[in-house]
């Protein structure tokens, strides 16, 4: 009997869902669901932040939830989804979220590692974590406003455009050399 519970209690605390892979259009038509994923993407990018901030650290040494919410945001464990039905889940990572985006707003360590848009130049500072206006790309991880961005990086066209360059250079001084060897 003990380990049997020992084994049920082990299913439901382990993040072992990935309720993309299972269903993804729980997340359209579950609010729910769909706000949840919303804070865990924000205290995962949160955490980037912290964790090379000096003045930050000391956030994440007593985090009221637990671990995988933050690290691996696409996973649930039974237990993660009872607390996204009633509430208290969401609720403890809202006020966490809400508790970084302070500390954030404040820290000239956090904010000095925040993007311009280099598509529209606003002063605003943008940061991943700001799902709903900023969105990053998936090659360089620069961000830019979601209004702006058209699904073409131009600091990634930047560094295609100097790779092809220096390919060439390259090319070039190979035959310049291979003629020289044949004089």
């Amino acid at each position: 009997v003990t380990l049997r519970r020992s084994l049920l209690r082990k299913m439901y605390e382990e993040p072992l869902y990935c309720i993309q892979d299972i269903n993804y259009n729980l997340y359209k038509s579950v609010s729910e669901m769909r706000y949840a994923r919303s804070l865990r993407y924000q205290l995962y990018f949160l955490n980037e932040y912290l964790r090379t901030c000096r003045n930050g650290r000391d956030l994440l040494v007593d985090m009221p939830i637990k671990v995988h919410l933050i690290n691996e945001p696409q996973l649930f464990s039974l237990e993660d989804l009872c607390g996204i039905k009633n509430r208290t889940l969401t609720e403890e990572m809202r006020v966490l979220v809400t508790s970084w985006l302070q500390h954030v707003d404040n820290c000239g360590l956090c904010k000095g590692k925040g993007f311009i848009c280099e598509l529209c130049n606003r002063e605003d500072i943008i940061y991943p974590f700001q799902l709903d206006t900023a969105v990053q790309c998936q090659m360089c991880w620069t961000c830019f406003h979601k209004s702006c961005y058209t699904d073409t990086c131009p600091k990634c066209a930047r560094i295609r455009s100097r790779r092809t360059m220096s390919n060439e250079s390259s090319n070039n001084d190979n035959e310049i050399r291979n003629l020289n060897e044949r004089v």
